[in-house]
Formats: C-alpha cells, sequence, structure tokens
C-alpha cells in the first residue's frame, strides 16, 4: 500500500539521524558546511527520484549559493520550497 503523506525535506544544521528514523516521512539533509557537500548531492538525487515532496530550507544554516541551487532544482522539478530560520 502507497502512502499519499507528504515526504518533506528539511536542509541545514547537522541534521538529526533520530527525528529521521522516528518519522519516517522526514528526511534530513545537514547543511554543505557542517557536514560536507554530499548531503547536497543525495538531497538532489532524492528529489530527482521523486522521494521528496515539499523542503524545507533553513536558511540559518545554509549559504547562498546551496540555497539557490536547491531552489533552482526545486523550480525545475515542481517541487515547493519554505524557508525557516
Amino acid at each position: 500500500m502507497v502512502s499519499c503523506e507528504p515526504r518533506l525535506a528539511v536542509v541545514g544544521g547537522l541534521g538529526d539521524a533520530r527525528a529521521q528514523d522516528a518519522a519516517k516521512r522526514v528526511r534530513y539533509f545537514g547543511s554543505a558546511r557542517d557536514v560536507g557537500r554530499g548531503e547536497l548531492v543525495r538531497l538532489e538525487r532524492a528529489l530527482r527520484a521523486g522521494g521528496i515532496d515539499p523542503v524545507i530550507i533553513r536558511t540559518r544554516w545554509n549559504g547562498h549559493s546551496v540555497t539557490v541551487r536547491i531552489r533552482r532544482v526545486c523550480r525545475t522539478l515542481g517541487i515547493p520550497v519554505e524557508f525557516a530560520r
């Protein structure tokens, strides 16, 4: 059975694996500054594979270049983006 719940991505900071395990519908991606660029690549792959519905970008932990890159990919794929501090 396929769930209709949105699969939310939260981007920024160090991420939180415990919360990710507790709520399978929320995936956390750490900021490039805190955990490396691999998280950005992992997020882009998940977006392109259709594994994410909305994205929340935590602006306090992400630089302008990362934010622009994520927004561009989301715009191309028609994925809504929201911002949180």
